[in-house]
């Protein structure tokens, strides 16, 4: 008798979902654990790095599931920035049309996998009721003098008028159209993160079952912009 794995899975997927059997919800009797994978750029159909990445991340779910814990393992979409970019204008297709196909395409190969994912509660960073608080924590920043402008050079491409990431600068040229990057001065926003340099550096000791090598760079990353107390005037 042979296994017909795709009717025998998409039947199991179609209960789990009528079923909600991965929505979680409030358990005060349990412990809780919130397991977060990073959320993909909805640029185009999953391959296997996405697989390998989730299949680790869902691991970890079952892992507490069947320990006691009530788990929290939400999906969503990092649908701003660079990979959104580029596959809009690969394909002509306005950015938000060709990102929301892209997700409903993933999102069908990601129930397949039968990950452990409350879709409940699923967002994507394009949407407005979510980048509205990156907006409202944008302002409170500044309001405290933590978000400030100043010049500082970046990666201009003079071809189509952009500044470009370390990554779109491939052998010193601009990766969409092949022109020579240049170098130059624009006024940009920074935050003003060394405030809490201090803080931050002796929070990684706390951090548990971190690779000595990762808190390293952390470390590293720090010291290269804080070299010690500031003094107000």
């Amino acid at each position: 008798m042979s296994y017909d794995h795709k009717a025998i899975e998409a039947k199991w997927q179609r209960i789990w979902e009528e079923q909600k059997t991965f929505q979680v919800e409030m358990d005060p009797s349990r412990p809780k654990f919130y397991n977060l994978c990073m959320y993909p750029y909805p640029s185009g159909a999953l391959h296997q790095g996405h697989i390998r990445n989730y299949t680790y991340g869902d691991l970890l779910t079952r892992y507490k599931t069947m320990r006691g814990f009530n788990v929290l393992s939400p999906m969503g979409w990092d649908s701003f920035g660079l990979p959104a970019e580029n596959a809009a204008i690969a394909t002509g297709v306005h950015p938000r049309v060709n990102t929301e196909k892209q997700i409903a395409t993933m999102t069908a190969q990601m129930k397949q996998l039968g990950a452990m994912y409350d879709w409940s509660r699923e967002i994507a960073s394009h949407f407005p009721e979510f980048y509205k608080w990156d907006q409202w924590l944008f302002i409170e920043l500044f309001k405290r003098g933590l978000a400030y402008k100043k010049e500082a050079p970046v990666n201009w491409c003079p071809k189509d008028q952009t500044v470009l990431a370390n990554e779109q600068v491939v052998d010193g040229a601009c990766e969409r159209c092949g022109t020579p990057v240049v170098r130059r001065n624009l006024s940009q926003w920074f935050f003003r993160i060394t405030d809490y340099a201090e803080r931050l550096l002796a929070d990684i000791e706390m951090l548990e079952h971190w690779p000595e090598r990762v808190k390293t760079m952390q470390r590293n990353c720090f010291k290269k912009t804080y070299s010690g107390p500031r003094k107000e005037k």
